[in-house]
């Protein structure tokens, strides 16, 4: 656990993906389901959240904590390290994982940013409803730059955000929650996207609410699979790592 004193001690979030191995679906998902107490134990925990995303190859899943420090600590828990080992071994054909943190009181957000939206209803969006909020998405997003959505390095989703859910989620905190996730250059480039029209639209949809997060960077070498960049790790199966 690094414990890092320069970090501010903020709500933080995981924001990860990842893809399945072909037939062990029901094997994976029976030990996500044996394993959620003990996330759930975790000091700092808030909550885990995953479901599939919209027109992509990819499953979304991403934790919530306190603070960074609750979020090392999880990582260095000996049972997650047991689920992680078995993830890479039999589960995974490939993930990523990127860390993000709410700025701290008075602190001016920097650099890229990460927007997690949240949409609440009461019961599951039909396809056509979904289908309709994609292309609303699709028209407005260009005339704000939002950054192509990378998932591992150099490969990009078909649209700058992904659109997720509905949402399995412990604790659960809607009958039915999306989640819409957007990268941007700056603070001021997502600000202008959340004080638009477009974006209030997605109110007539459902209950909404946007949290703009700083990245969390790891010292090089902290983390296995680490970018050069400090904060954005991947995994990749391949006939070396089988």
């Amino acid at each position: 656990m690094s414990n890092r004193t320069d970090v501010p001690q903020t709500l933080t979030v995981m924001e990860a993906c990842f893809t399945l191995a072909p037939g062990i679906e029901d094997e994976f998902w029976r030990a996500q389901d044996r394993f959620g107490p003990v996330a759930a134990a975790a000091p700092g925990f808030r909550g885990v959240i995953g479901g599939p995303i919209a027109n992509s190859s990819w499953l979304y899943f991403g934790g919530v904590f306190d603070t960074p420090d609750h979020m090392d600590q999880w990582y260095q828990n000996r049972q997650h390290g047991a689920m992680q080992r078995k993830a890479h071994k039999t589960w995974f054909n490939s993930v990523y994982i990127r860390k993000w943190r709410l700025p701290a009181p008075g602190e001016v957000a920097e650099g890229r940013v990460f927007v997690e939206t949240s949409i609440a209803r009461g019961e599951a969006l039909t396809e056509d409803e979904v289908a309709a909020t994609l292309a609303a998405l699709n028209e407005s997003f260009p005339e704000f730059g939002p950054r192509r959505f990378e998932t591992t390095n150099g490969n990009f989703e078909p649209n700058p955000y992904q659109f997720v859910g509905p949402l399995e989620e412990a604790p659960q905190l809607a009958p039915a929650r999306y989640l819409l996730l957007t990268h941007w250059n700056s603070a001021e480039a997502a600000q202008r996207w959340l004080d638009s029209p477009a974006a209030a639209a997605l109110g007539e949809i459902g209950e909404v609410d946007s949290r703009v997060f700083v990245p969390l960077y790891h010292a090089a070498g902290e983390r296995e699979g680490l970018n050069v960049d400090g904060m954005h790790r991947e995994w990749i199966r391949t006939e070396n790592n089988r």
